[in-house]
């Protein structure tokens, strides 16, 4: 966070702590109210727009933040959580100051927190441990974005991590924000709210079986095709397509007839002729989230990123796009000076790159334990290569 953001921040802060004063919040026996509980509560999240957004909120930013010993909340546009992820031990230490889902913790409820504030500002937040109203919670600290509708730019619910002092940390709070913005991609309504289709997933990262949402399980070839096309958004003649399939051993019409398929797999209006392209927003890819990622947030990008594109195919523009990406990822691993991207990346893909132990072994702040670590396999790795 930048210096001015810095102090709008504890401006936020402050002005949140005049309000809970006014108001007569005793920061030492106020709770938060929990005023959903039980079939009302399960209720409000199945019908609640935040829903949609789970599964970015789990793979982006739970897979890499529960483990070190912080909490994931997905909150309302009012402050209440809704969802709660987290270590069971962890969990208890937030229910004793009733940090559970179906309490509100609106900055009006409880005073200055980061969801709170970052729902009533619209803004990206974090709050250290004692800027806290509460009392309880000066033992932790936190960082959360809003999330908005993509339409009607209303702020519909937000995302929140809390835990110990790095919870709050400017690499935190980019991983939150990059997380609320991946989650709006995931937002398809209507002005009236109403939710309709947005695209279909492809999962092609680290897989030898390709699935696409609604479908399946694809074969090789139709993910082949989809990966191509994603990256031609104007089209692919059926010539080019067949070049960049199999470099000449494919003639259009084995093409045509892979495509008719396709299309009775995708439905008619997705897979478009003349040049052969995809219906705008039809289809998004891992590797599409991964490399939108690389953009705002290095250390997201690896933590998504499992394995190379399509690892088993042949065919010479996935092998092009599968190098590329790959080459990405690891340069901004190695260069963004980030222990959570070394980590992810040296816990994946890397774990057998000798150059990225290095740089994590010579990281600054690093444990003397995970120093002497990483310096170890470091040197095994060498001594491999070197053998």
């Amino acid at each position: 966070m930048s210096a001015g953001m810095s102090a709008a921040a504890n401006t936020l802060v402050a002005q949140s702590w005049e309000r809970s004063r006014r108001r007569g919040i005793d920061p030492d026996r106020a709770d938060p109210p929990v005023d959903l509980q039980g079939p009302d509560l399960s209720e409000h999240l199945a019908a609640h727009r935040m829903a949609a957004v789970l599964p970015v909120v789990e793979k982006i930013l739970v897979s890499g933040v529960v483990d070190s010993g912080h909490l994931v909340a997905v909150a309302d546009a009012d402050g209440r959580l809704l969802w709660l992820y987290g270590d069971r031990g962890v969990r208890n230490r937030a229910e004793r100051m009733a940090f559970v889902p179906g309490a509100v913790w609106s900055d009006d409820a409880v005073g200055a927190n980061a969801p709170g504030l970052a729902l009533r500002h619209d803004v990206p937040v974090r709050v250290r441990g004692p800027e806290h109203f509460l009392a309880p919670a000066h033992s932790w600290s936190c960082s959360a974005a809003p999330v908005h509708d993509p339409v009607t730019g209303r702020v519909v619910g937000g995302i929140d991590v809390t835990g110990h002092d790095t919870a709050a940390s400017d690499e935190m709070l980019a991983l939150v924000r990059a997380t609320a913005l991946l989650a709006e991609a995931e937002l398809r309504s209507t002005p009236a709210g109403v939710l309709v289709p947005g695209p279909r997933r492809l999962e092609v990262l680290g897989t030898a079986r390709p699935t696409l949402s609604g479908a399946g399980p694809l074969t090789g070839r139709h993910a082949e095709i989809l990966v191509l096309l994603g990256t031609h958004p104007a089209g692919l003649a059926g010539g080019a397509l067949a070049e960049l399939l199999a470099g000449g051993r494919l003639d259009e019409v084995s093409v045509r007839a892979e495509l008719s398929r396709l299309r009775r797999v995708l439905g008619p209006d997705v897979l478009l002729s003349r040049p052969y392209r995809l219906a705008p927003g039809a289809v998004e890819t891992d590797a599409d989230r991964v490399a939108a990622l690389l953009e705002v947030d290095v250390g997201a990008a690896v933590a998504a990123y499992p394995g190379p594109l399509l690892p088993t195919s042949d065919a010479p523009g996935v092998v092009d796009l599968r190098e590329e990406l790959h080459a990405r990822v690891r340069a901004a691993a190695l260069t963004a000076g980030s222990a959570r991207a070394l980590r992810a990346w040296t816990a994946g893909p890397g774990r057998e790159d000798p150059e990225a132990w290095r740089a994590l072994g010579a990281l600054p702040g690093l444990s003397p334990v995970a120093r002497s670590s990483a310096r170890s396999v470091h040197r095994v790795l060498d001594d491999r290569l070197g053998a």
